[in-house]
C-alpha cells in the first residue's frame, strides 16, 4: 500500500513538471518571439517615418523658394498692374517652363484676383486620396497612382501679396515605401493616414490594400486603434484587433508634426508559426519522456541492473532529441539578419551568428576565442575592457541595456555606423553578454542624401538658392564687421531656350551642366556659384579691393562661356549677360542685392558694347 502510495505521487511530480516544462519552454520563445519582433517593427517603422517626413519637408521647401524668385514677381507685378502685357506674361510662361526640369511635375501662378497667369506640367484632378498637412500655408498630400505633394505659398512683393504659385512634386521615395512590403511576411502591412472630422480617418493605399480608404471610428468604450494613437502623437506597439478583426502586432508613430499616421503590423499567427512548428517536436519528446519515466516507476521493482540499463538508452534519447532542439534554436538565431555576438566576462567572442559574418566580413571561425574590440576602431577598442570592468566594480550600465549608435570596423578595416543593443544574461552561474546589431549605413546614407538635396540644385549640384542665398547672408554680416565689399553676379544665358526647342530638354540638361562646371573653375575657393533656376546663376565674390575684380570674373566667365559645347555628339555656342550689383554700395540686404543684380543683368542683354553692366550704370 505504502509502495502504490509512493508510486502515484511520484507520477503525480513527474506529470506536473513535465506539464511545467513543456508550458515554461513555449512561453519563453513566444515572449522572445514577439519581443523581436516589435522592437524590428519599431526600428523599421521608424526609418520609414523619418525618410517619409523629410521627403515632404524638403519638398515643401523647394516650393517655397519658388515664390522668392525675383523674375516671378517682378512679372506678376507688372500683370497686376498691366493686365494686358503680353510680354510678362511670356516670360511667366517661360519661367514655368524652366522649372519644371527641377522636379516638379505642375506649376501654376495666379495673380492677386486669382486669374491664372501661367502655367506647365499636368496638374492632378481627381486623386483617390487628399489630406491637408500642418506644414505652414497650404499643403496638402495627394495619391494618384502615386504620392504628391501639393503646396499653395503666396507670392510677396514690396511687404503685400501679389498672387500664389501652386506646384504638385513627386514623392518617389514615399510612393516606393508603399509598393512591397512582402519580405516581412505574407501579413505584414504598412498603412498611413490623416484624421477626418468625427473621429475617422482618411487612409491611403497600404502595401496590401490597393486602394484608398475612410475608416469610421470604433464604438464608444473599445481599445483604440494603433492607428489612433498616431494620430494622437503617441509612439509604440500593441497587440491588437486589427480592421479585418485579425489578431495583429502592430507599431504606431506619428509622421513628426505634418497630422499623418503611419502603422506597420503582422498577425499575430504568423509571428507565432515558427513557435508552434518547434512546439510540435518538443511536445512528442515531452510525451515520450513522461510515458518512460511512468513506466520505470511501473517496473520499480525489476532487477537494477535492467533498470539501469533502460535508464542509460533512455538518457542517451533524451541527449539527442535536447541536441536536435539546440540545432533547430541555433537556426533560428543564424536565420535572422541582425548580427548577434555573445561574449564571456573578459571580452572573448563566444557566438558569432552568420548576421554578424556578413556584416564584419569575418567568418565565425576566425574570431570565435578572440577579443570583442577587434570588431570596433581606436579609440573605442582600447577603452572596451575598461568599460567591462567598470561596470563589473560599480554596476554603471553606460553599455548594459541602452541602445545607442556606434561605429564599427570591418575585416576589411571600413568603418561604417552601427545600432547597437547589448544585454547581460547568466547562464549557468557565468556572466554572459549578448550584442544585438544592425548596420544602418543605408539610413544614414539616406540623411546626408537628403540633406544634400535640401541645400543643392538636382542637375547641377551647385548649391541652390537657400544656400546662396545664407552665404550672401554670411557675406553680409562679415562685410557689417570687417566694412569688406564683395559683388553679386546675375548670370542668365542668352537664347537658352532655343537650344532647348531645337535639340531636346536632355540636350539642356546636359549644357547647364557643362556651364555649371566651367562656372565653378572660373572662381576662387572662397566664392559661390548656384542656381537660381532655369537658366540663370547666381555668383557672390567675397573680398572685393575695388571694381576691376568683379570686371576681371565677369570677362573671365563670358570668355569661358563662349567657347563651344561638346553635347550629344554635336557643338553648341552659347552667351550670357552678368548684372553686377556691389555690397553696400549697391545695396546691403540680400533682396536688393539680387534685385539689383538681375536689373543690371538685363541691362547688359540689351546693351551691345559688353556682356556684363554695373548697376549704377546707365
Amino acid at each position: 500500500m505504502k509502495q502504490n502510495r509512493i508510486i502515484l505521487i511520484a507520477r503525480l511530480i513527474l506529470i506536473t513538471v513535465t506539464a511545467a516544462v513543456g508550458a515554461t519552454v513555449f512561453l519563453v520563445m513566444k515572449d522572445n518571439a514577439q519581443r523581436q519582433l516589435i522592437h524590428a517593427l519599431q526600428a523599421t517603422l521608424e526609418n520609414h517615418v523619418s525618410d517619409a517626413e523629410a521627403e515632404i519637408r524638403s519638398s515643401a521647401a523647394e516650393t517655397a523658394e519658388l515664390a522668392g524668385r525675383p523674375l516671378l514677381t517682378d512679372q506678376i507685378g507688372i500683370l497686376d498692374a498691366h493686365p494686358g502685357d503680353l510680354r510678362a506674361r511670356k516670360a511667366l510662361q517661360r519661367e514655368t517652363d524652366s522649372l519644371l526640369a527641377t522636379g516638379f511635375s505642375a506649376i501654376t501662378l495666379y495673380g492677386r484676383d486669382g486669374r491664372r497667369l501661367a502655367g506647365s506640367g499636368r496638374p492632378i484632378r481627381k486623386p483617390a486620396q487628399q489630406v491637408s498637412l500642418r506644414l505652414g500655408g497650404r499643403t496638402e498630400l495627394l495619391y494618384s497612382g502615386g504620392y504628391y505633394l501639393r503646396t499653395t505659398v503666396a507670392i510677396m512683393n514690396a511687404g503685400g501679396p501679389v498672387g500664389q504659385v501652386v506646384a504638385d512634386s513627386p514623392l518617389p521615395m514615399l510612393s516606393g515605401m508603399f509598393a512591397d512590403n512582402s519580405h516581412w511576411g505574407a501579413s505584414a502591412e504598412l498603412a498611413m493616414c490623416a484624421p477626418a472630422p468625427g473621429g475617422s480617418m482618411h487612409c491611403f493605399p497600404s502595401t496590401r490594400a490597393g486602394h484608398a480608404l475612410a475608416m469610421t471610428p470604433r464604438p464608444s468604450g473599445s481599445a483604440p486603434r494603433p492607428m489612433n494613437l498616431a494620430l494622437r502623437g503617441e509612439t509604440g506597439a500593441i497587440l491588437t484587433l486589427d480592421h479585418r478583426q485579425h489578431n495583429v502586432v502592430a507599431a504606431y508613430m506619428p509622421v513628426g508634426d505634418l497630422g499623418l499616421g503611419m502603422v506597420l503590423k503582422i498577425d499575430r499567427s504568423e509571428l507565432y508559426a515558427p513557435v508552434w512548428h518547434q512546439l510540435m517536436y518538443l511536445l512528442p519528446m515531452l510525451l515520450l519522456l513522461l510515458a518512460a519515466a511512468l513506466l520505470s516507476l511501473r517496473w520499480l521493482l525489476t532487477p537494477l541492473v535492467t533498470e539501469l540499463v533502460r535508464s542509460e538508452e533512455q538518457t542517451r534519447e533524451a541527449n539527442e532529441r535536447l541536441s536536435d532542439s539546440e540545432k533547430r534554436i541555433r537556426m533560428l538565431v543564424d536565420s535572422v539578419d541582425e548580427g548577434i555576438v555573445s561574449i564571456s566576462v573578459d571580452g572573448t567572442i563566444e557566438l558569432f551568428n552568420p548576421g554578424a559574418e556578413r556584416m564584419f566580413g569575418y567568418r565565425g571561425e576566425a574570431v570565435m576565442g578572440r577579443n570583442v574590440s577587434l570588431l570596433m576602431p581606436e579609440p573605442q577598442r582600447d577603452r572596451h575592457d575598461g568599460y567591462l570592468q567598470r561596470y563589473l566594480e560599480t554596476g554603471e550600465a553606460h553599455i548594459i541595456g541602452n541602445p545607442r549608435e556606434v561605429t564599427a570596423r570591418r575585416r576589411d578595416g571600413t568603418l561604417f555606423p552601427m545600432e547597437l543593443r547589448v544585454s547581460q544574461l547568466d547562464l549557468e552561474g557565468q556572466r554572459k553578454y549578448i550584442g544585438i546589431m544592425y548596420d544602418i549605413s543605408r539610413r544614414k546614407a539616406n540623411e546626408e542624401k537628403i540633406a544634400h538635396l535640401a541645400h543643392h540644385d538636382a542637375l547641377t549640384g551647385l548649391p541652390n538658392r537657400r544656400l546662396t542665398q545664407d552665404r550672401i547672408e554670411q557675406a553680409i554680416v562679415r562685410g557689417q564687421r570687417t566694412q569688406a565689399q564683395f559683388a553679386v553676379m546675375f548670370v542668365d544665358l542668352d537664347k537658352f531656350k532655343r537650344i532647348n526647342d531645337a535639340h531636346g530638354h536632355d540636350a539642356g540638361d546636359q549644357l547647364l551642366k557643362e556651364v555649371a562646371q566651367r562656372l565653378s573653375g572660373c572662381l576662387r575657393a572662397g566664392d559661390t556659384v548656384g542656381r537660381q533656376g532655369g537658366d540663370e546663376f547666381i555668383v557672390l565674390l567675397n573680398d572685393l579691393s575695388d571694381d576691376a575684380d568683379a570686371v576681371s570674373v565677369a570677362r573671365k566667365i563670358g570668355d569661358t562661356l563662349s567657347g563651344p559645347f561638346q553635347v550629344q555628339g554635336g557643338e553648341m555656342r552659347i552667351d550670357a549677360s552678368i548684372g553686377i550689383a556691389v555690397y553696400p554700395r549697391d545695396g546691403t540686404d540680400f533682396e536688393t542685392l539680387i534685385k539689383h543684380s538681375d536689373t543690371a543683368m538685363y541691362r547688359a542683354k540689351e546693351a551691345p558694347d559688353r556682356r556684363y553692366r554695373f548697376f549704377g550704370e546707365s
